[in-house]
């Protein structure tokens, strides 16, 4: 699997071009530190010459693929520059995707492409690193929220970024491989069910950094990776898409969050209690019905909805 790194690509062949030239200016003539620096320097060119090469590799081979397995190929897209909000979405500028392929896997449509957003501009708006990902996704017909599940080995600082709490499920296995981040405990646990949380151990899917975000199950990863593990990757966003409960999606449907065409959510649920079955409020975002007192304050939340407590 070839992998290249995000900022690392673009910092470390700057560093020793800048160290190389700041030792030829520095100690001209003096020998054995002046060609220290020159090979400083040809080593930081000769660094980003081999990235350029990498990438024009990834290219070709992301365009083969797509050529063999009737996919669709995109050089430079904006697609899903704007879709998602959490990283590595919502940040940077410049934010664009290369080699985007897509097409249909395991029945579900899939995507795969880089995400490219631009960092550290300077006083002049110039952007000086380029930070690339690596993105696997298949589409949900319907929008849901957040979720989260980060392998236990990434870094603590990551993790936190993403924010909310680390949440356990009835598995130690599960608990020491992964980290659960998601704002709502109930929705976490409907979607972690027992054939979710096995699937979720399988040596495919250990490892990987996994979203549940609107309307599409995601791998993210630094750098680029070539296809050549593609199948693998798809099989896991399309086998946990089918995993997701029936009752979480339809819960989510009848509030009115299906899914167009592209995997662009509806607007939203009506507001109030017309598009449902039986009279009732939505609190927290989900349907309570009559006798239901869903926030706790002792009242029916019909009555609070028609204001008769």
């Amino acid at each position: 699997m070839m992998r290249r790194g995000g900022i690392v690509q673009w910092v470390i062949p700057c560093a020793f071009m800048a160290f190389g030239f700041l030792g030829v200016m520095t100690f001209e003539g003096q020998g054995v530190i002046l060609g220290l620096a020159v090979a400083a320097v040809v080593l930081g060119v000769l660094w980003l010459v081999w990235d350029v090469w990498q990438a024009s590799r990834h290219r070709d081979a992301y365009r083969e693929f797509a050529a063999s397995q009737g996919w669709d190929y995109q050089a430079l897209s904006h697609a899903y520059s704007s879709r998602f909000v959490e990283y590595p979405f919502g940040t940077g500028s410049s934010v664009r995707q290369e080699t985007l392929v897509s097409g249909s896997f395991n029945g579900r449509q899939c995507a795969a492409f880089v995400h490219v957003y631009e960092s550290n501009r300077d006083r002049n708006g110039n952007s000086s690193v380029k930070v690339p990902h690596q993105v696997v996704l298949a589409e949900l017909d319907v929008a849901l929220p957040r979720l989260d599940l980060i392998p236990q080995g990434v870094a603590q600082t990551v993790a936190t970024s993403l924010g909310a709490a680390d949440i356990d499920v009835e598995s130690y296995d599960f608990n020491r491989q992964w980290r659960v981040v998601c704002n709502d405990l109930r929705y976490a646990h409907s979607v972690l069910d027992p054939r979710m949380v096995e699937r979720l151990l399988w040596a495919d899917a250990v490892g990987t950094s996994i979203r549940i975000e609107g309307s599409a199950v995601y791998l993210w990863a630094p750098g680029r990776i070539a296809p050549a593990d593609l199948a693998s990757r798809l099989g896991v966003v399309t086998a946990i898409a089918r995993r997701i409960p029936d009752h979480v999606l339809r819960e989510f449907r009848d509030l009115g969050y299906g899914a167009g065409r592209r995997g662009e959510p509806n607007s939203g649920p009506m507001p109030g209690p017309g598009w449902a079955t039986e009279s009732g409020v939505l609190n927290g975002r989900r349907y309570t019905g009559i006798g239901v007192d869903a926030d706790g304050d002792g009242v029916e939340d019909a009555s609070q909805l028609y204001g008769n407590s």
